[in-house]
């Protein structure tokens, strides 16, 4: 296959298996309501799939410095299958729902970070080579706004349910391109690691530079995740705040332009890195957004929900602007021979902020309550504290 036509079909499969991503959380509300739950709960739920993708990560990226990237795909997009099915046909509450979107996060990190391997080893031109990660990057970005989108449209006209039926008929799909397009390994590995080094993530550890984009990696998802994760249920309460949204966007409207937005960021931040160097671009871009995450329910608390809509739009680019730059500085900096598990590393941390982000935010809410500006800047500035602390190593050992 022409390896154009092949970064293709592989990043639309990725994209399909995503749809099911972010649509718990457009719906949080709802369910928070129908479920009868705590915002912690809820909170919960939302990171519990980030919870799953963070266990499963480390192992599931290692196995592909010694195994076919193509076997661990295929398991995972399997299991992004069944529990995508489970969802709209089983969760009745918190302890099912928590179950199965942290499965579903285990197959979603079956076939991430495999994927992208067992795409960039089948193309020989450096230049092809990168730009395929960035394309592949950008599908998750893809998925996260497609996901917000379906739920947003199809659950108010049809019900949840179907909606998530519809998601679990996707994901068949991708799981159909998986088997159909993903290539096997054709070149040999040039060091395969001993089956009991595996998992030996002491190199990694103990290099800084690559430690520094991981823990930056945490601090970075933490941030967006928890902002993707909340931001409809902020935008209800500033739509109820201000007696209603009138004409203007639905919040769910909103959460998927925010979400669309990522797209071109991602897109933008990869050419940035080549002009201006890629920690220079992370770390302006992470100042940037931690500014504005502490920044965000004072524009909604002065300006409304107009003003915070367009603001929750641009905060989101930023806070996806260096999502390139981060993975290819790990990438670059990964200790010989073991790519696979400074990924693997990488991505679990990374989704680790991505399970205590949106869980915290609905702590701190429990905490102080949800009926005033104050209340969600205290909420949002755990967000912020945590992007900042993934700044700093960037700042003192990124190169």
């Amino acid at each position: 296959m022409d390896k154009r036509l092949l970064i293709a079909v592989i990043c639309v499969a990725q994209t399909l298996s995503m749809l099911g991503a972010n649509g718990y959380t457009t719906l949080l509300p709802l369910f928070r309501s129908e479920w009868q739950l705590t915002n912690a709960q809820a909170g919960w739920i939302a990171g519990s799939q980030y919870f799953g993708f963070m266990l499963a990560v480390p192992f599931l990226s290692a196995l592909t410095d010694r195994f076919d990237p193509r076997r661990v795909v295929l398991a995972g997009s399997a299991l992004v299958l069944v529990t995508c099915c489970a969802f709209a046909y089983w969760a009745d509450g918190f302890t099912s729902a928590l179950l199965i979107r942290g499965f579903y996060g285990a197959g979603f990190a079956a076939t991430y970070m495999p994927g992208l391997r067992a795409l960039v080893e089948a193309i020989d031109d450096p230049k092809l080579k990168a730009r395929a990660t960035t394309m592949y990057l950008v599908s998750f970005s893809t998925g996260v706004a497609l996901s917000i989108l379906v739920a947003g449209q199809l659950a108010p006209a049809f019900g949840w349910r179907p909606a998530f039926g519809f998601v679990a008929a996707m994901a068949a799909l991708a799981f159909a391109m998986n088997f159909l397009f993903v290539p096997a390994r054709l070149k040999p590995l040039v060091t395969v690691p001993k089956l009991r080094d595996l998992f030996d993530y002491r190199p990694v550890l103990r290099h800084k530079p690559a430690m520094a984009y991981i823990i930056g990696q945490c601090g970075h998802t933490w941030e967006a995740l928890a902002l993707v994760s909340w931001m409809v249920a902020y935008l209800v309460y500033i739509a109820n705040d201000a007696g209603g949204a009138g004409a203007w966007l639905k919040p769910t409207d909103v959460a998927t332009v925010a979400a669309f937005a990522a797209i071109p960021a991602s897109l933008l931040g990869g050419e940035l890195a080549v002009r201006m160097g890629r920690r220079r671009l992370v770390l302006i871009a992470m100042a940037l957004s931690c500014l504005g995450t502490l920044c965000l329910p004072w524009i909604g608390g002065s300006f409304g929900y107009a003003a915070v809509s367009v603001f929750l739009v641009v905060l989101l680019g930023l806070a996806y602007l260096d999502s390139p730059a981060m993975t290819a500085s790990l990438v670059a900096n990964a200790p010989e021979g073991r790519a696979g598990a400074a990924m693997g590393l990488h991505t679990s941390l990374g989704f680790a902020g991505g399970f205590l982000g949106p869980w915290i935010v609905g702590v701190m809410l429990d905490l102080v309550g949800h009926d005033s500006t104050q209340d969600w800047a205290l909420a949002f500035a755990t967000v912020a504290v945590a992007g900042m602390i993934g700044w700093l190593p960037v700042l003192r050992w990124g190169r």
